[in-house]
């Protein structure tokens, strides 16, 4: 369990390598007060790096384990104004500084972007238009990302995309309705609950189901 001390830093020592990943270790040497004498910690996360500094005086929680005739002080946190300067959901960064971190949550954004394209969800020339919508969503910056229809799928009007066929219907299949639902961002279990039916299958006139859905979402074309 940590333990919350104030710290007086004396002596910090160049940042190593350790172990088959190479992880970065930064030791250093401080006091709890002018009365003691100065011994060693060390710490694994890179993020607290910049905020060991010595003659700086820091308050941080360390957990300490017994080794043999050893003690291992290490530090997993650091207060600034009372604050932790690194948040639990950041965990541990094993070596990788800020920068590193932003451009792995940028590579991840981005490779869902593009299996968004894959599943032709989007358009390829909208691959990093979405990744940059959803990067400022992630981060605080914007607004939830909408649903995109591709650009072959969006019409200015529902006579253009679905003229009328020999029989007279308009809409001809279930794939047609699922297009006029998604063009007036009406939610698929929206449908559901003003047809009251489980599944597009029950359906025998889309053409009916169609004007009932119209008419109770108030849209007049």
């Amino acid at each position: 369990m940590a333990e919350r001390k104030t710290l007086t830093i004396t002596e910090v020592n160049e940042i190593q390598k350790v172990g088959d990943k190479q992880i970065p270790k930064l030791s250093f040497k401080a006091r709890g007060n002018e009365a003691e004498e100065a011994i060693s910690y060390f710490t694994f996360k890179s993020s607290l790096f910049d905020y060991i500094k010595t003659g700086q005086t820091i308050t941080a929680d360390v957990e300490t384990e017994q080794r043999g005739e050893y003690t291992n002080r290490r530090i997993v946190q650091v207060y600034k104004d009372g604050q932790p300067v690194v948040s639990k959901g950041q965990g541990r960064s094993y070596g990788k500084s800020p920068e590193e971190l932003e451009q792995q949550a940028r590579l991840m954004i981005l490779a869902y972007a593009k299996d968004l394209a894959v599943a032709d969800k989007i358009s390829l020339d909208d691959i990093t238009g979405c990744a940059d919508t959803f990067y400022a969503w992630v981060k605080g910056n914007g607004k939830p990302p909408e649903p995109k229809l591709k650009a072959e799928d969006s019409t200015p009007s529902e006579a253009e995309t679905l003229p009328p066929s020999p029989t007279g219907k308009k809409v001809q299949n279930i794939a047609e309705l699922k297009k006029l639902l998604m063009k007036h961002k009406i939610g698929t279990h929206e449908a559901y609950e003003t047809l009251s039916i489980g599944s597009f299958m029950d359906l025998v006139d889309l053409d009916k189901a169609w004007a009932e859905i119209k008419k109770a979402k108030g849209i007049e074309h």
